[in-house]
């Protein structure tokens, strides 16, 4: 057998293991983390053929694959073995909420909030046509991607599209979660939350026209899974998740070819392959790159500047310190792309003893700071909606794991902004509570 394979099997256990262990919690971080290497996996293994390279990893990218994915196991399992006797307790308590009432924003204000997404798209078309000039919508997409990746100063407009980015992120998954909230929790008629519907299908649209990329649509529909999910972990809601993946299994497939339309509406290269040979390359993409580079080891001029490249960025805009070629949020194109999964930019910069120690830090944060205070909580009112808001959105970073690092960009200022924002807004429309920071 070779090393993909053996790996493929290894992660496969950690899933399980990790599921069994955590009492089937489908949001334990280490599930999360497992799951997605797992799949990235299976991906490269039922693909080899067609990818190349992506089946002749080498011995040392799978020892540190195999020894980061138990490190992460453990550390949570740590955790989970310290407030054991609160866990079980929690996890059988029923829920303290009886007829618990829907999250109510007023509806003049969902209307003019639907107005504006619609207006944000329309502006970033606009601003799309203003920083290009190819002949068509996929090749002006390519364009703008790469300006944005590697030109950003020559854009108009930057500026004040990202700001308006922000708020629409910040109000999406606040609407997105009263929408799932009211529809799961209090079994709200479908007509009722319309217009957050609306505004999660013009938002799938707004957001790929103004990063050029698919993720962020990606991200925001698997954040209302989760949130689905973090709703029903008590053991009289398993039922329900349980029935719900067994429906959504086969709009998989479905998946899978909106996923190449969507490339081509991004402006991907079309390729004659199939959609799961491209999904392959998308996710698999970041095994190949980091094996190809696993010889390098540690190579980093700046102490942690390809994993903390966000923070180096802060200095840099406020013009505390020169922008240099050292720093790069966005390394150079391989075959597949510029993704080296989870474990790649920690590795160029501290080498495997870094990825070992990132993965400890990693699944000890998400396990100690969020894990066992959200999912295991006995009560689903009030005082942790915001709690499973937060995880639920990190968990991205989770989810991502697989495919390239997703850690990093959450150390930014934006996600300061997220945090205060959603709070504030939380309280002001749904609380009612105004506040002055």
């Amino acid at each position: 057998m070779d090393n993909l394979f053996i790996l493929m099997l290894l992660y496969l256990a950690y899933t399980g293991i990790s599921f069994w262990i955590f009492n089937a919690n489908f949001l334990s971080p280490s599930f999360v983390f497992s799951l997605s290497l797992s799949i990235m996996l299976c991906l490269a293994y039922y693909t080899a053929i067609n990818l190349g390279m992506l089946f002749a990893i080498n011995i040392e990218t799978f020892t540190v694959f195999a020894i980061a994915g138990f490190i992460f196991l453990a550390t949570e399992f740590f955790v989970y073995s310290s407030h054991s006797a609160d866990y079980i307790q929690n996890n059988t308590t029923q829920l303290k909420a009886k007829n618990p009432k829907p999250l109510l924003i007023n509806w003049q204000i969902q209307f003019i909030y639907t107005c504006f997404i619609a207006i944000s798209l329309l502006l970033a078309i606009y601003v799309l046509y203003a920083n290009t000039s190819a002949s068509t919508w996929g090749a002006r997409m390519t364009q703008y991607k790469e300006n944005l990746l590697y030109h950003p100063e020559v854009l108009k407009y930057r500026f004040i599209m990202a700001q308006i980015y922000k708020i629409n992120i910040v109000a999406m998954y606040l609407f997105g979660y009263v929408m799932i909230y009211n529809l799961t929790v209090c079994n709200v008629h479908i007509k009722n939350v319309f217009l957050y519907i609306i505004d999660t299908l013009i938002y799938c649209v707004y957001s790929a026209v103004t990063t050029g990329a698919r993720q962020t649509s990606i991200e925001v529909i698997l954040f209302l899974i989760m949130i689905y999910i973090a709703l029903n972990m008590k053991p009289e809601g398993r039922r329900k998740i349980r029935k719900f993946i067994f429906k959504a299994s086969p709009a998989l497939i479905i998946l899978a070819s909106l996923f190449t339309y969507a490339g081509k509406f991004v402006g991907r290269v079309e390729t004659q392959k199939s959609s799961l040979q491209n999904l392959a390359e998308y996710i698999c993409g970041g095994l190949y790159s980091f094996n190809l580079h696993i010889n390098e080891g540690a190579s980093t001029k700046l102490w942690g500047q390809s994993s903390f490249s966000y923070i180096y960025a802060i200095p840099q805009n406020m013009g505390l310190m020169p922008r240099t070629d050292d720093i790069m949020i966005t390394g150079e194109f391989d075959l597949y792309g510029n993704t080296v999964t989870i474990f790649g930019r920690w590795y160029k910069d501290f080498g495997s003893i870094g990825v070992y120690i990132m993965s400890c830090i990693v699944s000890l944060l998400y396990s100690l700071c969020f894990y066992k205070k959200i999912i295991y909580s006995n009560n689903i009112n009030n005082e942790h909606h915001l709690a499973r808001i937060f995880y639920c959105q990190f968990m991205t970073g989770l989810i991502w794991a697989g495919y390239d690092d997703r850690i990093g960009s959450l150390l930014t200022v934006q996600t300061v902004f997220f945090l205060i924002m959603v709070s504030y807004l939380f309280d002001l429309l749904i609380r009612k509570k105004f506040r002055i920071f």
